[in-house]
């Protein structure tokens, strides 16, 4: 394996290690190992011999295969990555840095940390992020993600000042419950999500409109994340709805036909292509509150079919929008002398 032959037999026993403690109780053979490796099976039995010896990866052998053996703790082990895997990394940071738009110190530590462990070759680029990240004074933005990041990790209750936008001003203060931090690409946004008492049920908040944080010292029991997350990919963006799901039918013309398969909008999407080389995407939603400016966004390319009242909405906003560039009428003419 090519890639693979830049490897340092430290990296390699390193990679040996991760390899095992992510698939604690599942036996590999030495064959498999030696292919994700890139090495040959001779060399991964005597790799794995050494790292037992000196005890650094606690295995048993079981006729052709290793396993982790039970009970092994895993200790904390130096962080290593391959160009491909650092280059995957630059870019999830400068998704990160784009997305981060308010004085965080939070993302510029954690990417310094990242550029001191990924390879020479890309560590000026994750500098480079980091310095942009830490730049700025921090303020009220950065005091509120990190209550909320302790209090989702610790599992502690947060309490809130949020000012909503259905309350002309007001602040809505609430005991809140952090079960998932989620960003959004659509307006650069961060999203917690949880429960708020009051009113005792699932929000979400816009991290942004808060305007206080608290850390308490009371505990709760998060759901099972499985859940939130398997609601969230049900959603078009971040609003969780507890309205039934909706089927949303879309024709875009031939001109977005292109740029519409270019990209996996919804898990639930499909793709029907029609006759003179349009297409028609159907998907369910739990809202079409966070669709509609997407919808708008294709202007004439693309048509609602269904619901007939997501249909009404947007054929409105598109005649308001008209209206709005329709030229002024000419003044009158002066009258003859």
């Amino acid at each position: 394996m090519v890639f693979s032959d830049g490897l340092t037999k430290a990296q390699r026993l390193v990679e040996l290690q991760h390899l095992f403690w992510r698939n604690a109780g599942r036996s590999m053979s030495s064959a498999e190992i030696a292919r994700r490796l890139g090495v040959n099976p001779r060399t991964v039995r005597k790799y794995l011999t050494e790292l037992s010896a000196t005890g650094r990866l606690p295995i048993t052998r079981k006729r052709r295969a290793w396993t982790l053996a039970e009970g092994a703790r895993l200790e904390v082990l130096p962080v290593r990555f391959l160009l491909e895997e650092a280059t995957a990394v630059y870019l999830a940071a400068r998704l990160l840095t784009l997305a981060a738009d308010e004085p965080n110190p939070a993302v510029g530590g954690a990417l310094a940390k990242l550029a001191s462990v990924v390879p020479a070759e890309l560590r000026a680029f994750l500098d480079h992020l980091a310095a942009r990240a830490a730049a700025g004074q921090a303020g009220r933005f950065a005091q509120v993600f990190r209550t909320l990041a302790y209090g989702w990790a610790l599992s502690r209750v947060v309490e809130l000042q949020y000012e909503a936008r259905s309350r002309a001003g007001a602040l809505l203060a609430c005991r809140f419950e952090v079960h998932l931090l989620e960003p959004a690409a659509a307006g650069s946004a961060l999203y917690a999500v949880g429960r708020a008492d009051p009113p005792g049920e699932l929000r979400t908040f816009k991290v942004e409109r808060i305007r206080a944080a608290t850390l308490t010292s009371d505990t709760f029991e998060a759901p099972p994340w499985e859940g939130t997350l398997a609601r969230l990919e049900a959603a078009w963006g971040v609003w969780i709805s507890s309205d039934p799901p909706v089927t949303v039918r879309l024709r875009f013309s031939p001109a977005a036909a292109l740029r519409l398969r270019e990209t996996r909008w919804h898990p639930s999407q499909n793709l029907t292509d029609l006759a003179g080389g349009g297409v028609e995407l159907a998907l369910t939603v739990t809202s079409t509150v966070e669709l509609r400016p997407w919808i708008l966004g294709w202007g004439s390319l693309c048509e609602v079919l269904e619901p007939e009242a997501l249909r009404a909405d947007i054929a409105a906003d598109l005649a308001r929008a008209a209206a709005a560039y329709r030229p002024p009428p000419p003044p009158p003419a002066a009258p003859n002398e």
